[in-house]
C-alpha cells in the first residue's frame, strides 16, 4: 500500500501516526434512527487519531499543530465520553473549533526554549509527496468555509451530515462544496466537466 508520506527519522510513533491513511468513515446518516453500539474510548482513539490529524491538516494546519489539536480534542472527549453519541463527528466538530480558536488567538512567545523537545519530533522527520503537498496547499488557499466543508467531505461526510454537525443550512454546505471543488480544480489544473459535483 502506497503512503502519502516519505518517512525518515527516529520518532516511530509520530511517523506511524502520519503514515496511516485515514480510513473510510462509516456514514452517520442513519445514526438518529438506530444508535450505533457504544465503543470504548481506547478503541475510538486507536481508530480515529490518524484520520483526525489528517482532518485538521485539511483545515490548513501543519502536521504538528494538527497532532496537538487532535490530542486536545481527544482530551475534551475523554471528560464527556459517556455523553458523546457520535464520536467521529463530535471529534471533528471540536477539533475544527480548537483549530479555528488557535488561528484567532495569538500565542504567547516563549523566552527560553526548553532543552528537550516535546513528544513530537522536528518537522523534518517526514516529507509529504509532491501531490499531497499540492493538495494541502490548494486547500489552505480556499476561503475558511470552503476549506471546512472540504475537510469534512474528504473525511467521508455527506453535505446533509456536514450541515447537521455544523448547524447550517444544507444548501449552504452544497454551495460551499461546489465553490470549493471549482476553486480546487482551478488551483490544481484539473479539467472541469465531471458529473456536476
Amino acid at each position: 500500500m502506497e503512503t502519502v508520506l516519505e518517512l525518515s527519522g527516529t520518532d516511530v510513533a509520530f511517523s506511524e501516526l502520519l503514515a496511516t491513511q485515514p480510513e473510510s468513515l462509516p456514514s452517520q446518516a442513519g445514526d438518529t434512527a438506530e444508535m450505533a453500539p457504544k465503543i470504548d474510548f481506547s478503541a475510538c482513539y486507536a481508530r480515529e487519531l490518524s484520520s483526525l490529524v489528517w482532518f485538521v491538516m485539511n483545515l490548513g494546519a501543519d502536521p504538528h499543530r494538527a497532532a496537538d489539536v487532535a490530542q486536545s480534542a481527544f482530551a475534551e472527549a475523554f471528560v464527556v465520553w459517556d455523553r458523546i453519541q457520535h464520536p467521529t463527528a463530535w471529534l471533528r466538530r471540536v477539533a475544527g473549533r480548537l483549530y479555528y480558536r488557535y488561528l484567532v488567538t495569538p500565542e504567547a512567545s516563549v523566552e527560553d526554549v526548553p532543552d528537550r523537545q516535546g513528544p513530537l519530533p522536528a518537522a523534518s522527520v517526514f516529507e509529504l509527496h509532491d501531490e499531497a503537498r499540492r493538495v494541502l496547499a490548494a486547500l489552505a488557499d480556499l476561503p475558511p468555509k470552503q476549506r471546512q466543508v472540504m475537510a469534512w467531505t474528504i473525511d467521508g461526510f455527506s453535505p446533509a451530515e456536514i450541515a447537521r454537525e455544523l448547524d447550517v443550512d444544507p444548501a449552504t454546505v452544497r454551495q460551499s462544496l461546489a465553490k470549493a471543488r471549482k476553486n480546487l480544480k482551478q488551483q490544481l489544473g484539473i479539467a472541469g466537466g465531471g458529473h456536476g459535483r
